[in-house]
């Protein structure tokens, strides 16, 4: 029960960084696979893969928003669509994360100093630090 705590206050926390910041999500690869999807269809199956990317773009558009709600979703113990929703609001999962740290510690020092300057001086980057520790502990 403490981790689900735990985690919905890094969601809010998250949630109200987002909103001060202005940082929207994304849909990334759910969108993609709904995409291509939606080239190879047509009739009803193809509008409702239509209504169901656009619903995901604006669970994403909402951001902060959205990871507030994800949060809230937690403490009622809805847990998986919880960190699905804090995942569309904050726009990077854990994954993506890693991999922008791979990304600028392959560009040498210099990238990784950048990289950590820009992360210490983003209220955004801070937020989406918070969303994703609110994924992982929630359990």
């Amino acid at each position: 029960m403490i981790s689900t705590k735990a985690a919905a206050i890094c969601a809010y926390v998250s949630g109200i960084l987002l909103l001060i910041a202005g940082t929207t999500g994304s849909i990334g690869i759910v969108g993609t696979i709904i995409q291509y999807a939606l080239d190879n269809l047509s009739g009803v199956s193809a509008d409702f893969l239509s209504l169901v990317l656009h619903m995901l773009n604006i669970v994403a558009d909402l951001g902060g928003i959205s990871v507030i709600i994800g949060g809230t979703l937690i403490l009622k113990q809805r847990k998986w669509i919880g960190k699905f929703v804090i995942g569309l609001g904050a726009g990077m999962g854990l994954f993506g994360f890693m991999l922008t740290i791979v990304s600028a510690l392959l560009h040498g020092w210099t990238g990784a100093i950048t990289f950590l300057f820009m992360m210490t001086q983003s209220i955004g980057w801070i937020g989406v630090i918070f969303a994703i520790v609110a994924t992982v502990i929630a359990r």
